[in-house]
């Protein structure tokens, strides 16, 4: 695979690939927006190995989510809930509030230089971006504007999960 890559998708397993390809890749970070988590299939234990592996990689290393809806979360994705829990220093989702809920683009983003980008979160349309960091810049904002709109309550102590 060549290091500087944009191509598109538009099928649930090419979408799948993208995933699996730009994960790996995050060395500092990886931002998450979407609406439930329910199709980036984060709970599977390969997915959640890698974000495990990810985590506990260096102290410098975060993941951040971004969420429309957190009942997929903390109903159906144990793995999840216990990666948060083991790296809740590191590791933290948000919930978008109402205002935002109308936004339907998903997208996760690796050190801000590549990403795998779906155009609308019901559809598996969308771009891998290896190695982009001028492409990913847009998202990698948006992101941080959503991350700054977004409300901090999702909790896994005692009184939350």
């Amino acid at each position: 695979m060549p290091d500087s890559l944009e191509e598109l998708f538009d099928t649930r397993a090419a979408f799948q690939r993208a995933v699996d390809t730009v994960l790996p890749l995050a060395k500092k970070e990886i931002c998450v927006f979407d609406a439930d988590l329910r199709n980036l299939e984060f709970d599977t234990r390969v997915r959640a190995d890698m974000i495990s592996a990810f985590l506990a990689g260096g102290r410098d290393r975060s993941v951040r989510m971004v969420l429309h809806e957190l009942d997929h979360v903390t109903r159906y994705s144990p793995r999840l809930v216990g990666l948060l829990k083991r790296y809740s220093h590191c590791f933290s989702i948000r919930q978008t509030p109402e205002s935002l809920r109308n936004l339907a683009d998903a997208f996760v983003l690796a050190d801000g230089v590549s990403g795998v980008i779906r155009f609308h979160a019901d559809h598996f349309r969308g771009k891998l971006l290896l190695e982009q960091a001028v492409a990913v810049h847009d998202w990698q904002q948006r992101f941080e504007g959503l991350w700054v709109e977004a409300i901090p309550g999702f909790s896994v102590t005692q009184l939350g999960l």
